[in-house]
C-alpha cells in the first residue's frame, strides 16, 4: 500500500471511529493495490506534465477517496472527494459561469482542473489545480459559493497533508489563502475553523494543529 494511500485511509478510520463525528457517506473510486499506479506519470509526461519527485510521492492509487461527515455538539461538517493527481489534471470544471464574476475570468477557469469537490456536505466548493506549462508543481486553487477563487500557498503534497489533519472541514482551505478572515463574508467559516482547533486536538491528539492556529490567528 502506497504512503497517502495508508494515511488517507487512516484519516478515514479516525473519523468513523471518533464519538464526535458521524459518517454520512464514504467511497473509494477505482484503483487499489492490484493496480500499478506508477504509470501514471509516464503517460502525463508525455502529456507534458512532468512532476517533482515531492509531488510523485503523495500520489494513491484510487481515482479518488471521498468522505463526508457531521456532528452535532457543536456544529461541524466535513466533506472531500479527492482525487489522485493523476485523474485529477484529466478532470476540466463543467460550468464556468458557475463560478465567474466576470467574462474575462473564465480564461483562469478554463485551466483549472477538479482536485477536490465538497459537494455534499458543502455548497459547491472546489478545490481545483492549474498546470502552467513547463511547470513541476501545479498550483492550487480554492473555488467556494460566493463566486470567488483564490490560491493556496501549498501545492497538491501539502493538499493531502492538511486534509488528512482536518477532516475535510468545510473551509480549511482559507487558512493557506490571502484573505482576512475576519470579514463579513467569512463569518461562518471563521466560526467552523474556530470550532475545528477547539475541538480536534482533544478528538484527534495524533496530529499537530499548532501551525493550523498560527494561520487562522495571522488572518483573523
Amino acid at each position: 500500500m502506497l504512503p497517502y494511500e495508508r494515511r488517507l485511509l487512516d484519516a478515514i478510520d479516525e473519523v468513523r471511529e471518533s464519538p464526535f463525528c458521524e459518517v454520512m457517506y464514504e467511497e473509494m473510486g477505482p484503483g487499489g493495490a492490484r493496480r500499478d499506479p506508477m504509470g501514471v506519470f509516464d503517460l502525463m509526461a508525455e502529456d507534458g506534465i512532468v512532476l517533482t519527485d515531492r509531488i510523485k510521492e503523495a500520489l494513491f492509487p484510487h481515482r479518488f477517496m471521498a468522505l463526508h461527515w457531521v456532528s452535532a455538539q457543536p456544529e461541524l461538517v466535513g466533506d472531500f472527494r479527492v482525487m489522485n493527481i493523476s485523474a485529477s489534471s484529466e478532470e476540466r470544471l463543467l460550468n464556468l459561469d458557475d463560478h465567474a464574476w466576470y467574462e474575462s475570468d473564465n480564461e483562469l477557469l478554463s485551466e483549472l482542473t477538479v482536485l477536490d469537490d465538497a459537494s455534499r456536505g458543502g455548497s459547491g466548493q472546489l478545490t481545483t489545480m492549474r498546470f502552467l506549462p513547463g511547470a513541476s508543481s501545479p498550483e492550487i486553487w480554492y473555488l467556494d459559493r460566493f463566486h470567488t477563487f483564490v490560491k493556496l500557498d501549498m501545492d497538491y503534497r501539502d493538499y493531502l497533508d492538511n486534509l488528512i489533519i482536518t477532516k475535510g472541514v468545510i473551509g480549511w482551505q482559507y487558512l493557506f489563502a490571502d484573505v482576512s478572515l475576519g470579514a463579513d463574508e467569512f463569518g461562518n467559516t471563521l466560526d467552523d475553523l474556530r470550532t475545528m482547533l477547539r475541538v480536534f486536538p482533544e478528538q484527534f491528539p495524533d496530529h499537530d494543529y499548532a501551525p493550523l492556529q498560527e494561520r487562522l490567528e495571522a488572518r483573523q
